[in-house]
């Protein structure tokens, strides 16, 4: 059996006025030309899912639903005078899929999803992926999907526990950009590096903050390739205003009023008042911008090792993407202890694992001073991933939960 299959996803807002800045022309190109040259960049999952799920039989489809020039273009071309988030809903109803996949699942849920579920009788299935921070709030709305993808047992438990259906599928790498890498890498050799971010709150990056000043202060020769979150005081007082407006609402049962708000919609689901990092002076002055997409791949691949922390987010599970694209890449991969990690990777042989701040750097020093023993565990590294963790792999594992789901 085979399916018609929509994939709708927002890019990362930095990364896309990036993009745009950097190749001012591609906004004039017709829309399939635009998406062509969007998805070589490689950003996130990219079209890696429809590629090889269109290479099982199926016909798949990618929407970047803040991809403004992008999603203009395709309403240029099909008559449509939808704007903004609208455009997905008539690219929906024009592609007529069978089976729907939100991987933004925390801007496209609840009734928006129940009222394309009614224009468009086509969808037999609808559902979203979570790996992000979420709150109570954010679990209602998920309800309205047919089930959810997250990346760990941490989401599939507390997702379960919410009443919601759930199936597990870990992160990736995209075998097929190993030679792409390669191609002009002017990226430095350096010892250790560190890309991601560093956003505050519970569930946030505070932990890693701590870790990383902490290498810092060891001396190590860390390169950092960071987002560190700034907002400005007047920005800063915007969105806690805000925020405590979207609780007062709450409060009055208000929600509906809130959620059909702008300048109240995003703050409605926050669970705590919105704040700057602390303690960021050491970090920032040796952080470099972010990188993204095919560039981030590149600078990974020039790094003798590769550091990885968890947001506390994750909780006691290894989750995120970065396991995946640093020993993809080649490189020796350090990353926090988490529990389940020595079912994806064999610790010390394929990854090395640390439990706090000084093991880290003890782990660190002991991989640089040993290059040949270093070298054995990337090499290891990347050789389990291109054994169990490609998108193929996922594509078809993702096939199978669908071909489950539309038989049921």
């Amino acid at each position: 059996m085979n399916y018609r299959f929509v994939k709708v996803t927002s890019f990362y807002r930095d990364f896309i006025k990036r993009y745009y800045n950097l190749n001012p022309g591609v906004g004039k190109l017709n829309y399939d030309d635009q998406m062509a040259h969007l998805m070589s960049k490689a950003y996130s999952w990219a079209d890696f899912y429809s590629k090889h799920l269109r290479e099982l039989g199926n016909e798949a489809y990618e929407i970047v639903a803040n991809a403004t020039p992008l999603q203009n273009a395709w309403a240029k071309e099909h008559g449509s005078n939808a704007t903004g988030l609208h455009i997905v809903f008539d690219q929906i109803k024009y592609l007529k899929p069978d089976v729907i996949m939100f991987q933004d699942s925390y801007n496209f849920n609840g009734e928006w999803v129940k009222e394309l579920r009614k224009s468009v009788p086509s969808i037999k299935l609808a559902f979203g992926f979570g790996c992000s921070p979420f709150n109570n709030l954010h679990l209602e709305q998920f309800k309205t999907f047919d089930f959810m993808i997250v990346c760990s047992p941490r989401f599939s438990i507390e997702f379960q526990k919410s009443g919601l259906r759930v199936h597990t599928l870990l992160h990736a790498f995209e075998d097929s950009l190993l030679d792409k890498i390669k191609m002009d890498n002017s990226y430095p050799e350096v010892d250790f590096s560190f890309l991601g971010s560093f956003i505050p709150g519970t569930e946030g990056h505070t932990l890693r903050q701590q870790v990383v000043n902490q290498l810092i202060k060891s001396k190590i020769n860390l390169d950092i390739y960071a987002h560190i979150l700034k907002i400005s005081p007047l920005d800063l007082f915007f969105r806690r205003s805000a925020f405590i407006s979207a609780q007062l609402m709450k409060g009055l049962k208000l929600d509906s009023l809130a959620k059909s708000l702008p300048g109240i919609k995003k703050a409605y689901f926050l669970s705590e008042l919105p704040q700057n990092p602390k303690n960021i002076s050491a970090i920032s002055r040796i952080a470099k911008p972010p990188v993204y997409g095919l560039d981030m791949f590149k600078a990974i691949s020039r790094s003798k090792i590769g550091f990885n922390m968890h947001g506390q987010a994750a909780g006691d599970y290894a989750a995120n993407v970065r396991l995946f694209e640093i020993t993809g890449v080649g490189s020796c991969m350090v990353t926090d202890w988490k529990k389940n990690l020595n079912e994806i990777f064999e610790i010390d042989k394929e990854a090395v694992a640390f439990s706090n701040g000084d093991e880290c750097i003890e782990k660190i020093k002991w991989l640089l001073d040993h290059p040949k023993e270093r070298e054995e565990i990337a090499k290891a590294g990347q050789k389990r991933v291109l054994k169990d963790h490609t998108f193929k792999i996922r594509a078809s594992q993702l096939n199978e939960i669908i071909l489950k789901e539309l038989t049921k």
